[in-house]
């Protein structure tokens, strides 16, 4: 039987929750809704017709983004996305990284989708290695569809072997459920490897191996049959949590700020019952 105790956590806007207004309309969003830290991209990735998917901060703005993070009072959490890509090169990600760093991320955000093992951890060391030159930290985040680490056992092993101090595993509850993991596996963890998690919901516990579409169509927390609560219960006080649940397609702009507050508010519930 699992004995949960309860920290309180402070929670992050995620920017596929709210994308209304770009970056600078979330850091905005955040504030008003109470909430003092986002995730945000400092790099995208491409679609199919090679346009950005998500609004991305510009390096001409930085200058004015710092000041309206200042002016919010509002952090980032995480900056995204670096993935680790079949043949992909992650120094190319270097101007990103140094764009994130100078906005005060506190860590960037990886999938490992190279599926040699040897070149996945050469890549995933030279990351970690520009992150900390930048004072980064790394979340590696486990999808079903990320298939050079899609589980939490995978990622877990591969945090063990790179031996990064600045490497931590995420724990998204949809890419956890979806891949077969538990909340037992969760709790027989050492937790100071757990960095970051994010919070959504979802209508059942069916595993899966393609779920990416379901991936940008999450449940409000609470809404689903996700066991958040005890998911939350065992994450230590140093994890930072953002919520991402991307609105429904096709919605308004009033719809989808509704959404986000809806999203807010349940999170809230379960991070301060």
């Amino acid at each position: 039987m699992l004995i949960y105790c309860r920290p309180m956590h402070k929670l992050a806007l995620h920017q596929i929750t709210m994308m209304d207004g770009g970056p600078e309309g979330l850091v905005r969003f955040a504030a008003e809704s109470g909430l003092d830290s986002v995730c945000l991209f400092t790099a995208t990735p491409l679609d199919a017709h090679g346009q950005g998917m998500f609004p991305v901060i510009a390096p001409a703005s930085a200058q004015s983004f710092k000041r309206l993070l200042r002016d919010q009072d509002v952090r980032i959490i995480n900056a995204e996305y670096f993935p680790v890509t079949q043949g992909g090169d992650v120094a190319e990600y270097l101007p990103a990284i140094a764009l994130a760093a100078e906005l005060g991320a506190k860590r960037l955000v990886t999938h490992i989708h190279e599926t040699g093992s040897e070149r996945a951890e050469d890549q995933l060391a030279m990351l970690c290695t520009m992150a900390s030159e930048h004072g980064l930290e790394v979340g590696l985040e486990f999808t079903g569809f990320a298939h050079g680490c899609n589980s939490l056992a995978s990622a877990v092993a591969l945090h063990h072997r790179m031996n990064r101090s600045n490497l931590t595993v995420a724990i998204d509850a949809l890419h956890l459920f979806r891949t077969g993991g538990t909340l037992e596996q969760l709790a027989a963890l050492d937790p100071a490897i757990i960095g970051y998690a994010q919070l959504c919901d979802g209508p059942d516990f069916r595993r899966s191996n393609d779920y990416l579409e379901e991936a940008m169509h999450r449940m409000i927390p609470g809404e689903g049959v996700f066991p958040l609560r005890d998911l939350m219960a065992l994450l230590g006080p140093h994890v930072d949590i953002d919520i991402e649940v991307p609105p429904r397609t096709g919605a308004t702009d009033s719809d989808r700020r509704a959404w986000a507050d809806r999203a807010i508010a349940a999170s809230q519930g379960l991070a301060n019952p």
